[in-house]
């Protein structure tokens, strides 16, 4: 899978971009060539949508960024379609997590009542935006457009402002949970990491990555929390997803492969007729028969 966040980073001739301490803002035009692709980041970020609209799957929703909305997406794998006739262009800002944890733990002494923590939030979260942060975005923007290059430090005040409006904005509430519950814990799950991208076709360093851990310790701490091999418990849980979309939707086999996260459709083929005795073809044209009843029992 592209990690969007390297793909931009690593180009910088190519995608307009200015990078203060870990943040990174880009303001550029959807590389994208075809209309359906899986891409990660190992960063959160927020995306403000400057013209076009395109598409994200995550865990079996979907959302749609348009024209003038503005969307925190948490890290992980997320599948995106775009309309190629139609363009995308976007500012968005990739902000590390102990980044935001070390904000919020400044910002803290301006909320008001209780943080609120520990409670689900959407893995993106479309954010209410009022004329004091457009107002903020548009100063970004011009910073762009005007071919301005800011010095770090006014680049991290205007971002720290555009953060701070929209975590006073009470319709800002799933936000606010989600970055209370992160800075309230000492490290991601890596439990949540895996139960949300096992879908999508990443490596495991990729994996180690979004779960904030290097390889050894991402190897060893999946060992001692699943008692297996993460290749195993990969393709069980995707073989899982698969199964489900091949009883309760219409898509093709194809589809299937990319939505669930298998390489290609010869893999998932073999490794589907080792589990259930049938092929995936077969399977779904006697899934309301008494094959799917053995199957199931």
């Amino acid at each position: 899978m592209t990690n969007v966040y390297d793909f931009l980073k690593y180009q910088p001739d190519i995608y307009r971009q200015f990078a203060c301490k870990d943040l990174l803002f880009a303001y550029y035009d959807c590389p994208q060539s075809q209309h359906r692709d899986d891409i990660f980041s190992h960063h959160s970020y927020l995306s403000f949508v400057v013209s076009g609209s395109k598409r994200i799957y995550r865990q079996g929703k979907s959302w749609t960024f348009a024209k003038g909305s503005l969307e925190f997406v948490k890290k992980g794998g997320f599948i995106q379609e775009v309309y190629l006739d139609e363009g995308f262009r976007a500012l968005t800002c990739y902000i590390p997590d102990t980044y935001l944890q070390q904000l919020i733990r400044s910002f803290r002494q301006f909320y008001r009542g209780k943080p609120i923590t520990n409670q689900p939030t959407e893995p993106i979260i479309e954010l209410a935006v009022n004329e004091t942060t457009t107002g903020f975005v548009q100063t970004l923007l011009n910073y762009f457009e005007q071919e301005i290059e800011p010095t770090g430090e006014v680049l991290e005040e205007r971002f720290r402002e555009l953060l701070f409006t929209l975590l006073i904005n009470p319709d800002n509430y799933a936000l606010v949970t989600y970055l209370n519950s992160l800075t309230d814990r000492p490290r991601i799950s890596l439990y949540e990491v895996l139960e949300a991208n096992y879908m999508y076709h990443l490596s495991l360093n990729e994996y180690a990555q979004i779960a904030n851990r290097s390889l050894a310790s991402f190897k060893r701490e999946f060992r001692s929390l699943f008692n297996t091999t993460p290749a195993q418990w990969l393709i069980q849980k995707r073989l899982d997803y698969a199964l489900i979309l091949l009883r309760t939707t219409e898509k093709s086999i194809g589809d299937i492969v990319f939505d669930s996260g298998f390489e290609n459709g010869s893999h998932f083929s073999r490794v589907f007729k080792d589990k259930f005795g049938l092929s995936p073809q077969h399977y779904r044209k006697q899934r309301i028969g008494p094959t799917e009843r053995t199957l199931t029992a």
